[in-house]
Parts: C-alpha cells; sequence; structure tokens
C-alpha cells in the first residue's frame, strides 16, 4: 500500500485504528463499527478522504473523518445504539437535511444514521449502546430506565461547551491511538470506554434540546434512505424517478425537494455518481485482468462504457484504467 498508515491495536474488547489515507472506507467502518452501512459517495473532483480514526469497545464506538471534496457520508446504525454525529470545517454541511452548527450535537435521524453532505469537512460520530446510555442517564437523573426516553432531539451546547466536548473528543482518541499506556495490555479493560462516554454524558446532560429540529411530517432523510434501500434492491439494474418515487412513496417533486436537501442533489445524479464511486471501489481491489474495467462499471449498472469513462475521469481526476494500475492490491 502507497500512503497509507494503519495501526490497530488490540486491548480485550477495546480497539483503535488510525488511517492516513482512506482507500476503501467501508472496509475499515463496517468490522469494526454498530453499523449496518457505512459508505462515502464523491460529488465532485478532490482528494480521497484522510485521517480516519475508529475507536470501538462493547459499549462505545467513535469515528472521525476527514473529507477533501464534496462528499455525501452515510451511515446507519444498528438498532441496539444510539448516535450523535458533529463537524467542524471551511465549508457547509448538512446533516440529515438540516444545515449544520458547530455547536449543535446531531442525534440519528427518522433512518436511524446519518446522510452528511458538504465540503472540506470533518465529521465526527460517536455511538453508544441504548441500554448502557439509558441506564446511565437514569442512574444520574434519579428517574427509572423506563422513564429515559432517546428521542430525535439534537442537542445544542453553549459555545465554551462544544469547544471543550470537541477538545476532549479529540484527546481521548489521541490518546486512544497514541498512548501506550492506554493502550497497552495492562491497562484496565474499560478505561477509554467510560472516559468517551463521561464525556458524552457531561454534553447531553447540560446541553439544550432542539425539540423541533425533527417535528416534520415526513423527515427528508427518510425520503432519501426509502430511495437507497430501492437502488440496493436494484442490484445494478436501471432505477427510474418512477421507481424512487414508489419506494419512497412520495411525489416527484418531493422527491427532489429531500434529495436535494440531503445529498445536495437531483435523486438520479446522486445514484449516478455513487455508482462511479463503486465502480472505483471495485477497481481499487480487482486483479490487474483484461476486462476488469468493464466488469466494473457493468457491475454497478454503468453500461455506456464511454460516458463511464468520461464521467469517471471527471470527477476522480484519473482513468478507470489509472484506478485498476494504482498500487493499492
Amino acid at each position: 500500500m502507497n500512503n497509507v498508515s494503519r495501526s490497530i491495536t488490540h486491548r480485550r474488547t477495546e480497539h483503535a485504528v488510525s488511517v492516513d489515507e482512506v482507500v476503501d472506507y467501508r472496509s475499515f467502518a463496517e468490522p469494526l463499527l454498530p453499523v449496518a452501512e457505512a459508505s462515502v459517495t464523491q460529488l465532485q473532483p478532490g482528494a480521497s478522504p484522510s485521517n480516519l480514526a475508529i475507536f470501538s469497545s462493547d459499549k462505545v464506538s467513535v469515528l472521525g473523518l476527514t473529507h477533501h471534496a464534496a462528499s455525501v457520508g452515510v451511515v446507519i446504525i444498528n438498532p441496539d445504539c444510539y448516535s450523535f454525529m458533529w463537524w467542524d470545517g471551511p465549508e457547509e454541511c448538512r446533516i440529515n437535511g438540516e444545515l449544520a452548527e458547530q455547536q449543535v450535537l446531531y442525534a440519528q435521524g427518522h433512518q436511524d444514521g446519518f446522510h452528511a453532505a458538504g465540503g472540506i469537512r470533518r465529521t465526527t460520530g460517536i455511538s453508544v449502546r441504548r441500554d448502557h446510555l439509558a441506564s446511565t442517564l437514569a442512574a444520574l437523573k434519579g428517574v427509572h430506565t423506563e422513564d429515559i426516553h432517546l428521542d430525535r432531539s439534537a442537542l445544542r451546547l453553549t459555545a465554551e461547551g462544544a469547544r471543550r466536548f470537541r477538545n476532549d473528543m479529540d484527546a481521548l482518541m489521541k490518546s486512544a491511538i497514541l498512548s501506550e499506556q492506554a493502550l497497552g495490555p495492562d491497562a484496565p479493560n474499560a478505561s477509554m470506554s467510560d472516559a468517551f462516554l463521561s464525556v458524552l454524558i457531561d454534553a447531553y446532560m447540560n446541553a439544550t434540546p432542539e425539540k423541533d429540529l425533527y417535528a416534520r411530517s415526513r423527515a427528508p432523510e427518510q425520503i432519501v434512505r426509502k430511495a437507497e434501500e430501492r437502488y440496493y434492491e436494484a442490484e445494478g439494474r436501471p432505477i427510474s424517478l418512477a421507481d424512487l418515487c414508489v419506494a419512497a412513496g412520495v411525489s416527484q417533486s418531493a422527491l427532489y425537494r429531500a434529495f436535494h436537501s440531503v445529498c445536495d442533489l437531483a435523486p438520479l445524479a446522486y445514484f449516478h455518481k455513487r455508482r462511479l464511486t463503486d465502480a472505483r471501489r471495485l477497481l481499487l481491489k480487482a486483479p490487474l485482468d483484461r476486462g476488469a474495467v468493464k466488469n466494473a462499471a457493468l457491475s454497478v449498472g454503468l453500461t455506456e462504457m464511454g460516458r463511464f469513462s468520461r464521467d469517471y475521469r471527471q470527477l476522480f481526476v484519473e482513468t478507470p484504467s489509472a484506478t485498476l494500475s494504482r498500487d493499492w492490491h
């Protein structure tokens, strides 16, 4: 591998991963994190994501990723976990269709996950087991666990609270990856998990819920998610606007509004770039065989080879053949 450094430290149930340049985001995220799906679809030309950092345990998982080009990141969380996401960067970011603010921790949306669309940015998320989060909050509030309702409200922090939260999370991630004391085999098993959870709980207890954030009759991320499920069911076959509207149960105008809000693109334009991104993922893993480029394109439903090559080069600033021959194998 060129330009990629990976360090994985195993300490009983805790794992820390650091990657300088991300070639295949899913291969790192899905095995370690409590996710049903993880993907990044590139929307504009630019460098690959970088500086991926993961902390994972049986109680808490944290993921940070730097994006260098306009893209849509999708993370769908397993139902036994509950998650929050935040971001930082010079360009705007939309999380589940909402223009993101740096003082807000965004709770997972109505699709039980996140669609984060934007340009140059750093996105970070934390997932906690629902039962553990609820029992911890109940103990602190002096109520029964069944009285804790993890709704989908975002959490608004004060400016100082947001700064402290980000700094504490960054420091903990660095410690999880780099500190021999924190990651040594003799360290207490739950030390880092409890530290991450403590920072989140402190923010949760001191934040103001944004009660109206998800008070929508049909959240746009729900509409996009239903359309994405139809995309997966197609398995590379053509999909039409009518197919997507039926799957999402909305009109064409509502579908367009949802996709522009969540993904910054029209539906078919988004899925075309997603197919291109999927083709790139296949090419990065494919053997240097004749016909590999054509097979990758056809596998994701891109049948017009001339258009495929042109659009691919425009998006990734290299030809499909150049991607195939890169020394990532």
